[in-house]
């Protein structure tokens, strides 16, 4: 948002409607640099934090789909136990990778699911940590000119104080006062035009600086249009017979979309633009001087004018249209540098109307009458030479010169056909309403009496047909090349001269099409004017100083002033909605990944399935070591998994993993009588603390070979978690087993002695 449109804190803070997505999609939310910054920070931790819940679902559905399985192999326990206890999705990637790696080193076989389920959490985890970087987007509202779109309202915005108006449009000046005011607002307008001159500059003609600041000003970049050949809408006597005819088409300008007034579908208005143009034959319309220029050794000439008879002037009070001298003859050696080489002149006849609002500048000869349009005349000349013949229709230069000078490829000039060529072109304006009702392609005067426009407006598109007319005034090729001459840079053919220290003005050969790339720069400056004007409307800058506007009083003018939508830098923009939607999901997310077994076992009765799924709790390496005075944690065994069952677990227990070397079987025989053969197993050993009731002692250590402690990252997947009940194995080898030895109580102590002969696992870790 550049700084042309005024104080940043016209902006509006808080939320509003952009109706560009609708009622209820386009409510937004705008708020200031700091707020938006803390929004964002915010944003991110949210984001972390979902990211962390969201995980502990994924880690549940993979936990019970790897526990679908009948033989629950030492492996596929480890990776449950993995999927139950590491918590983030790099932790879980880590150890997952890691098992896979032991199992391929231990088996010879690479564990595909492990190396999956590894892979899978490291796409999640940074995949998150891109959405921390990125949530801002998922919420911010986008403009089609980059940045955010900010709704400006300004206190500045009123209408006209239509008395001042009058003095300085018409120049009805009565004295000093009203005289320095209408200087004041000639010189504020043709200020416009030239910020006008370089926004087209910048962001029309030039394709890239699409990342300009200046670019991102108005609602969007820029108001396209298409050119192609038409027929001259002249007399065919007055058409050159060299010229094309090319024709300008804004296509459909949309009050909301394109020039940025907020306002409903049924508030809005399609503005069209379309400007044909040709060169004049003026072979019987210019008389006078020839425009025939003499050298260096010819003697001065008398004074001379050429002029141009295509209907008499309203505002001069002559017969002609227009006439130009040739004063060039009589410049010093330093007049050059103090003067335009190429003057232009416009002169614009408005359509016929009734009534008739604009008063035109000529009466036109009937070959240029328009019945449906406005006519405008550009009338060129130049008081130089150029270096090479000129083919274009109206920059035509024939006239062969010769001069005196050491550089050979100056010694030839070329003088112009005429002392002045005319340029026509016919203006027509249209606008449609919300349900595309739309006028005939008319004049200026003419579209303003059409009953579409006078009657079928809601107030809305009053307020902004009322703009929408001043600013299409300020943008017609008459006021913007009015104000143009007045510049150093008139038109794009003054690049090529070059003034000398003689005084004499050379120009480069031209372009046979240089009249079309001259007609394509003024209308790009044309249309920036356009975006430029209703912005200045909407932010009370149309005017030289704010007690020139009165404040908006009718519902419609405050409607407006309050209306204008423009792309900000600064300031950031929110989507209501988005925000909702991502907060009631990250709330279900945590909401369900703390009731997950809940959530799973409500589904799984909703889907008419009765087996009973492997507990989640029962993986959860955290209850192995109970605090004392916790409660009583029941854990039965789980029929047909081949996972531990143990008996309740003791407050003042202490829950210790061994691991078991052992076939492992599908069958349960846990409710059979011990064999008296069988070796004895490992398993949950219990500490319970005796002595005096009233004096808590602390339970005694068990011996040092009585069991291990186990963490996730030393996992061995050839090494199995016991189990806490006994699976069936083949009681046909009993003889190969050793005799058991006899069991002591839980609570005794093992003898002391040697225990480097103990012929447990040799993985077992000792108590510390």
């Amino acid at each position: 948002m550049a700084d042309t449109l005024g104080p940043i804190n016209n902006v509006h803070e808080g939320f509003w409607a952009d109706w560009s997505k609708g009622g209820t999609w386009g409510l937004t939310w705008t708020l200031c640099p700091m707020h938006g910054n803390i929004l964002t920070n915010v944003l991110a931790l949210y984001f972390a934090i979902l990211g962390v819940r969201l995980w502990v679902i994924v880690r549940y559905t993979l936990h019970q789909i790897t526990s679908q399985s009948e033989l629950l192999t030492p492996h596929l326990h480890n990776e449950q136990l993995i999927l139950r206890n590491a918590h983030s999705g790099l932790a879980t990637a880590r150890l997952m990778l890691g098992l896979a790696c032991t199992s391929r080193r231990s088996s010879g076989r690479p564990s595909f699911r492990s190396y999956s389920i590894g892979l899978f959490a490291i796409i999640y985890a940074f995949s998150f940590m891109a959405g921390d970087v990125l949530s801002n987007f998922a919420i911010s509202v986008g403009s089609t000119n980059g940045g955010s779109p900010v709704l400006w309202r300004s206190p500045r915005c009123g209408v006209w104080n239509e008395t001042y108006l009058e003095i300085v449009n018409n120049g009805d000046f009565l004295d000093e006062e009203e005289f320095s005011q209408t200087v004041e607002y000639t010189a504020k307008r043709a200020s416009d035009v030239q910020r006008s001159l370089e926004y087209a500059q910048e962001c029309y003609l030039n394709s890239s600086s699409t990342n300009s600041s200046t670019c991102h000003t108005f609602k969007t970049r820029n108001l396209a249009w298409q050119t192609d050949l038409g027929s001259c809408p002249f007399s065919s006597q007055l058409c050159h017979q060299d010229s094309e005819t090319f024709v300008l088409d804004t296509g459909y300008i949309d009050s909301h979309d394109d020039l940025g007034i907020n306002a409903t579908p049924d508030n809005r208005l399609k503005y069209r633009r379309k400007t044909t143009c040709a060169v004049l034959n003026d072979t019987a319309h210019i008389k006078g001087w020839d425009g025939s220029v003499v050298n260096s050794s010819s003697p001065k000439p008398s004074p001379d004018a050429a002029y141009a008879y295509y209907g008499e002037s309203l505002y001069k009070n002559t017969d002609f249209t227009y006439s130009y001298s040739n004063f060039a003859s009589f410049y010093t050696n330093f007049t050059s540098q103090v003067t335009l080489a190429y003057q232009i002149d416009v002169e614009q006849a408005i359509g016929l109307a009734d009534p008739q609002w604009t008063l035109s500048d000529f009466q036109p000869i009937p070959g240029l009458v328009q019945a449906k349009g406005d006519l405008i005349l550009f009338f060129l000349s130049f008081d130089g030479m150029y270096a090479g013949q000129v083919e274009d229709p109206w920059f035509s230069a024939h006239g062969q010169q010769f001069f005196d000078t050491e550089l050979t490829f100056l010694q030839e000039r070329y003088a112009r056909d005429s002392a002045i060529s005319t340029l026509g072109c016919v203006e027509q304006h249209q606008f449609c309403s919300a349900n595309d009702t739309c006028t005939e392609f008319l004049g200026f005067d003419q579209v303003q009496n059409v009953d579409l426009v006078m009657y079928g407006l809601t107030p809305q598109q009053n307020a902004t047909f009322d703009r929408l007319l001043r600013s299409v005034t300020a943008s017609s090729l008459r006021e913007v090349l009015q104000d143009l001459a007045k510049t150093t840079t008139p038109m794009l053919a003054s690049a090529s001269m070059y003034q000398g220290i003689s005084g004499d003005v050379v120009s480069l050969q031209l372009p046979p099409n240089q009249w079309g790339m001259e007609l394509q720069y003024w209308h790009s400056i044309a249309m920036a004017q356009l975006q430029r004007t209703i912005v200045q409307y909407a932010t009370g800058q149309i005017a030289v100083d704010p007690q020139y506007i009165l404040p908006a009083m009718a519902s419609q003018d405050i409607w407006f002033c309050k209306s204008l939508v423009v792309p900000s830098t600064l300031y950031q923009s929110y989507s209501v909605m988005a925000v909702i939607l991502v907060v009631a999901l990250g709330i279900f997310v945590v909401v369900v990944s703390f009731s997950i077994e809940s959530v799973a076992a409500l589904l799984r009765k909703c889907m008419g399935r009765s087996t009973t799924p492997r507990r989640w709790s029962q993986d959860n390496i955290l209850r192995l070591h109970q605090p004392p005075g916790a409660s009583q944690i029941p854990m039965h065994p789980v029929s047909g998994s081949g996972y531990p069952s143990s008996n309740t677990l003791r407050p003042d227990s202490t829950l210790e993993l061994g691991i078991l070397t052992t076939r492992y079987s599908t069958h349960d025989i846990a409710s059979r009588a011990p064999d008296p053969e069988a070796p004895a197993i490992p398993s949950v050993s219990t500490q319970i603390g005796v002595g005096n009731p009233s004096r808590r002692e602390p339970p005694i250590r068990p011996a040092r070979d009585s069991g291990m402690t186990i963490h996730l990252e030393t996992l061995d997947p050839a090494m199995p978690i016991v189990p806490l009940h006994i699976l069936e194995g083949d009681r046909e080898s009993s003889h190969m087993r050793r005799t058991p030895s006899p069991r002591l109580p839980p609570t005794a102590r093992r003898p002391d002695g040697d225990h480097r002969n103990h012929e447990g696992p040799q993985n077992w870790r000792p108590w510390i």
